[in-house]
């Protein structure tokens, strides 16, 4: 296998990788009895003052996991048009994954306050 086949081949696997991470945090259903309501609201709605909001908490690991495939995907679209010579686009996909850097963290931060 040549050494393009085999970035070709992890591109695609980490593809794979953050799509299914995407997936199980759109798919998969909100806990509790928050039916219509947002991962993102639940995961905010917790307190500081009650200990283990299990909704709150499976909401923030949805939000840890959307953000953990965005940044999968951001990586896979900029490596892609790096190899096909469009590094000025490639730069600017790859200051995207602030966003998904930055959705990991409040998502952190909610899961701490869920359990706390």
């Amino acid at each position: 296998m040549s050494r393009d086949e085999e970035k070709g081949w992890s591109v695609s696997s980490l593809f794979l990788v953050g799509v299914c991470f995407c997936g199980i945090a759109f798919l998969s259903p909100t806990a509790g009895n928050n039916h219509g309501d947002s991962f993102i609201k639940i995961a905010r709605s917790s307190s500081w003052h009650r200990l283990f909001e299990w909704a709150a908490a499976w909401c923030s690991l949805k939000m840890i996991l959307a953000s953990i495939g965005l940044f999968l995907l951001i990586e896979c679209l900029g490596t892609i048009l790096v190899r096909r010579n469009h590094k000025d686009v490639a730069v600017t996909v790859f200051c995207l994954n602030i966003v998904s850097c930055l959705g990991c963290l409040t998502g952190c931060y909610y899961l701490i306050k869920a359990l706390l």
